[in-house]
């Protein structure tokens, strides 16, 4: 008898910690079993006929206790998720810790989600800018042109061009239609090539991004593109490229373009390409930098928007960001 209770207090529980949704449709499926589908299935039947009818005078009563256990469930969520938004609002999503005389974001008793948005904490504002700070590249490398986010990626190819004497434009924040950036030979105002520009870190860039952009040049009636990328290339984006009008720029080719500017030119690039936090991404939407947010359910972490719930946009974080 014990161990049979036993058994039962641990079923409620599992429950009881389930979602909420779970004891809600097991009660429903008991209810229509026992009410109606028992009935109408063994109504013919001398010997079934009486259970039947006694399952569905009692159906009530077994679906109750499961809509009940959700009904709790449902209730212990909202109340640990209030308290959670409550914590997370009063402390700004991280727990401060003194190091060295300042604060640093704790890696225990919140979520990894431990990086304010910019400007709501002026300490981790000061700290993160002094970290970078401190780390700051001198020259010109494959592993900090794979460290740029993707909006500053953008920006320093285009400052390239610049630098270069073409005239160049980069598109507004917003679905970009395949073109990033506008190249022009002269003040006519029309474009006479685009350049589309991939920060991925190592990632390879197939085929079908390569196709996607011959196709806006096609729409733009623009008969020259650049595919400018951190990463390198698929062989066979490779070899569509060379049967179409189609440059591809790997990251080990833009470092040596940069490399064969003058030295002052170099110096004034990494400049700009390193102005304060280079590395957490711009939200595509807002135009602001993102914050980290903690996977649930096993899924990694993930870049947020920081003006959030108004906005909802989010990228994949790298796996070195992840660590």
């Amino acid at each position: 008898m014990a161990r049979r209770r036993n058994q039962k207090e641990t079923l409620l529980e599992v429950l009881f910690t389930a979602p909420w949704w779970i004891s809600i449709v097991i009660g429903v499926v008991l209810l229509v079993l026992m009410k109606w589908v028992a009935p109408s299935a063994w109504g013919s039947s001398l010997v079934l006929k009486p259970i039947a009818s006694a399952l569905s005078s009692v159906a009530w009563i077994f679906s109750g206790v499961f809509f009940v256990v959700g009904a709790m469930s449902f209730a212990r969520q909202r109340i640990a998720a209030s308290r959670a938004g409550s914590a997370q609002k009063s402390s700004g999503g991280w727990n401060p810790r003194v190091i060295e005389g300042k604060r640093e974001p704790s890696t225990s008793g919140f979520p990894k989600c431990d990086q304010p948005a910019p400007g709501q904490d002026p300490i981790w504002d000061a700290w993160k800018a002094e970290k970078v700070a401190a780390t700051r590249p001198t020259e010109w490398s494959l592993e900090l042109l794979r460290n740029i986010e993707w909006k500053r990626f953008e920006d320093v190819c285009q400052k390239f061009y610049e630098i270069k004497g073409i005239k160049s434009e980069t598109t507004a924040l917003g679905p970009d239609g395949g073109i990033d950036i506008h190249l022009y030979q002269d003040d006519s105002g029309k474009a006479t090539a685009i350049v589309q520009c991939k920060a991925w870190g190592k990632r390879y860039v197939g085929v079908q991004p390569v196709r996607e952009l011959l196709g806006v040049m096609a729409h733009e009636k623009i008969a020259k593109g650049f595919f400018m990328a951190s990463g390198n290339f698929s062989d066979d984006a490779k070899q569509f490229a060379q049967t179409n009008p189609i440059t591809l720029v790997n990251g080990d080719m833009l470092v040596a373009m940069i490399k064969r500017l003058p030295e002052a030119q170099q110096q004034a690039l990494l400049a700009f390409a390193t102005a304060g936090d280079y590395t957490t991404p711009t939200c595509p939407s807002c135009g602001i930098k993102m914050r980290r947010v903690a996977g649930t359910n096993g899924r990694h972490d993930f870049w947020g928007c920081a003006n959030y719930p108004r906005c909802r946009q989010k990228l994949g974080m790298r796996a070195a960001d992840r660590q």
